[in-house]
């Protein structure tokens, strides 16, 4: 059964955010409509501590921002990389989930500033979230590293992880994908299937994103469509998903192409929640519980990891 304060805000997101995404095209505009509904609806946490984090590897620099709660986490790093359709998403809007995850799972919780469209297509965001994964890999004080991300960032998780299992780079000790987008040929039927059902995210919201990001681009190149991605030898991932949504089968075709090359992968599915519904943490109780969920599985992995 859906909580009260959830239907509340499957019901904001069907009234309000649905329909301002579907209608207006001017990219700037959404963006402070975007940034107008978080300092309004979301919940920041008395206690939030941010603090401003340059990260390099070899010639590049990227900007992160710690986003933490309470005491020094002790379990390792969290790279996040935020949704957005890849053309917005800011810190405003996602540092108390950042936040909120680093302290389920016991790390220092890293928010990745990338790149977004159409000023920077791909593969600018990608190649900033290398460095961002690399930097923290040459860290020795980093610790377990996990890859978080949600949406367009779930997409960019695992286009990344793609991209460590074909060059060989050091695995993460964890993955995690929150309705995730991972083709890019849209093909899958869930996309017009769900059009109704989905609280938040209307089609035409998805083809924008996706021919902002893309400018051209191949869209069967597994670096932007990661379905089609090499993940042999790759870390624990969880997806987590609402079946009411349109981007349903792209997590479910990730959890399925991850488990055929011997991933271990646990896809956690639910039924009535808007999408990335975790960005209510501390205003639902389904939020508070996958964030909970999230944090153990991380945790999980990366005390293992610890103690090998």
């Amino acid at each position: 059964m859906i909580s009260r304060q959830q239907k509340f805000w499957n019901a904001y997101a069907r009234l309000v955010q649905k329909p301002v995404i579907a209608l207006i095209r001017h990219q700037p505009t959404v963006r402070r409509i975007a940034d107008l509904s978080a300092a309004i609806t979301l919940k920041t946490p008395i206690d939030l501590q941010l603090a401003e984090k340059i990260m390099a590897f070899g010639s590049d620099t990227v900007r992160t921002t710690i986003c933490q709660i309470g005491p020094a986490p002790t379990a390792g790093s969290m790279l996040y990389l935020h949704g957005g359709a890849f053309m917005i998403g800011n810190l405003q809007g996602y540092r108390h989930l950042v936040a909120s995850l680093g302290k389920a799972a016991n790390q220092q919780a890293h928010f990745l500033h990338y790149a977004l469209s159409p000023e920077q297509s791909f593969p600018k965001a990608l190649d900033q979230a290398t460095v961002a994964y690399q930097a923290l890999c040459a860290d020795p004080e980093a610790g377990p590293i996990s890859l978080v991300g949600d949406s367009a960032g779930g997409n960019l998780v695992f286009a990344l992880l793609h991209r460590i299992c074909r060059r060989g780079l050091q695995q993460p000790a964890a993955v995690v994908g929150i309705s995730p987008i991972v083709d890019m040929r849209m093909t899958n039927e869930s996309l017009k299937a769900n059009s109704k059902s989905d609280h938040l995210v209307p089609l035409s919201w998805v083809v924008r994103g996706k021919n902002a990001y893309l400018a051209g681009h191949d869209p069967s190149d597994p670096e932007v469509s990661p379905v089609l991605g090499t993940f042999v030898g790759a870390s624990p991932c969880l997806i987590h998903a609402d079946s009411t949504e349109i981007l349903f089968d792209d997590a479910k075709a990730i959890a399925a192409r991850l488990r055929e090359q011997g991933v271990t992968t646990e896809f956690v599915t639910f039924t009535g929640r808007s999408h990335v519904w975790h960005l209510n943490v501390g205003r639902s109780p389904e939020a508070d519980s996958s964030v909970a969920e999230i944090g153990a599985f991380v945790q999980r992995h990366c005390y293992t990891q610890l103690t090998q």
